[in-house]
């Protein structure tokens, strides 16, 4: 079972972020999770412990404005919101409340459809479906599709 939710999404971010940066377009970055390490195994594994949660996924600025972004997927025709950790959601309302981009890149495996919703537009959409899951309709009708691109780049010029 693949417990990482996000691996496509983050992979096409990873490539856009490639492009972005070569075409001088923007900056992203990838965060890093706040590891400690505890032990070497080999030179490819380590046993680590968290020192912190984990912000969001990726931050920098697009369209020259500040930018945090919270990558999931889902292979059902809703999304639920509890993939997005309570923790991540205020990180996201404090970027939003500080007149900043906040949003949630969430790839439909079954629409093959990136959606992103900013911070008030994940609240509207919680609102309207009056329960954890957000079906599909709904957050299409909220958020932006981002065209996936040649050769598998996000296209990021809607986020305002």
């Amino acid at each position: 079972m693949n417990t990482n939710l996000g691996m496509y999404i983050e992979q096409l971010v990873d490539r856009t972020i490639t492009y972005y940066q070569f075409n001088n377009l923007g900056f992203l970055e990838k965060r890093q999770i706040p590891i400690k390490v505890l032990k070497h195994i080999n030179e490819t594994t380590v046993v680590a412990k968290l020192i912190a949660k984990a912000k969001v996924d990726y931050f920098g600025y697009i369209n020259g404005r500040y930018i945090e972004i919270e990558c999931k997927q889902t292979k059902h025709e809703y999304f639920d919101m509890s993939l997005i950790k309570h923790h991540q959601l205020n990180y996201l309302k404090y970027v939003h409340e500080n007149n900043c981009l906040s949003y949630v890149f969430i790839y439909f495996e079954k629409y093959d459809k990136v959606l992103a919703l900013s911070y008030s537009n994940l609240l509207d959409c919680k609102k309207q479906a009056k329960k954890n899951a957000l079906p599909f309709s709904i957050v299409a009708e909220h958020g932006k599709e981002l065209e996936i691109i040649y050769p598998g780049i996000l296209d990021l010029k809607k986020l305002q």
